[in-house]
C-alpha cells in the first residue's frame, strides 16, 4: 500500500510541477487507483484535502465482499465512520460497501451525517434497511 501511495503521489507531484500534462497524469493514476478519478478532480482536489489525504482516498481498497454485510459488520462499518469523520478514505471505503448492500445511492450516507446531522450508528442502519426503492 506505501508504494502505491508513493507512486501516485510522484504521479500528482510531477503534474503540479508542470513536468506531465493533466491527462496523462490521470491515465496513469486510473491504471493504478482503486478509484477512478478525472482532470477535474485532480486539478481541485487541494480545495477539499491535502496531497497525502488524496492519495489515501483513491489508493484505498473498496470492501469486496459487501454482498455479505449483515446487522453486525453494518453497525461496525457505520461506527468506523462516525469514529473516523476526518478521514476521507475510509468513509468512502464503508459507505461504499454499505450503500450498495443496501441498495442505496452514492453520498446517502455521508448526506445522512453531514448534512442532516444524523450520527447515531443504529438510526443509520434503519435508513439503510428501508426500502426507498420506487417501483414502476
Amino acid at each position: 500500500m506505501e508504494e502505491l501511495n508513493s507512486k501516485i503521489k510522484e504521479l500528482i507531484t510531477k503534474f503540479e510541477n508542470g513536468k506531465e500534462s493533466a491527462e496523462k497524469t490521470v491515465k496513469n493514476i486510473n491504471e493504478l487507483s482503486f478509484l477512478k478519478i478525472d482532470v477535474d478532480f485532480l486539478r481541485n482536489y487541494w480545495r477539499s484535502s491535502d496531497l497525502e489525504s488524496f492519495v489515501e482516498l483513491i489508493s484505498t481498497s473498496e470492501i469486496e465482499n459487501w454482498t455479505e454485510i449483515d446487522d453486525e459488520y453494518a453497525n461496525k462499518l457505520i461506527a468506523e465512520i462516525l469514529d473516523n469523520l476526518e478521514n476521507d478514505a475510509l468513509i468512502n471505503k464503508n459507505s461504499t460497501a454499505l450503500e450498495k448492500r443496501f441498495k442505496k445511492s452514492t453520498g446517502t450516507i455521508s448526506d445522512w451525517i453531514f448534512y442532516d446531522d444524523i450520527t447515531d450508528r443504529i438510526r443509520i442502519l434503519e435508513l439503510l434497511k428501508m426500502n426507498t426503492t420506487i417501483q414502476l
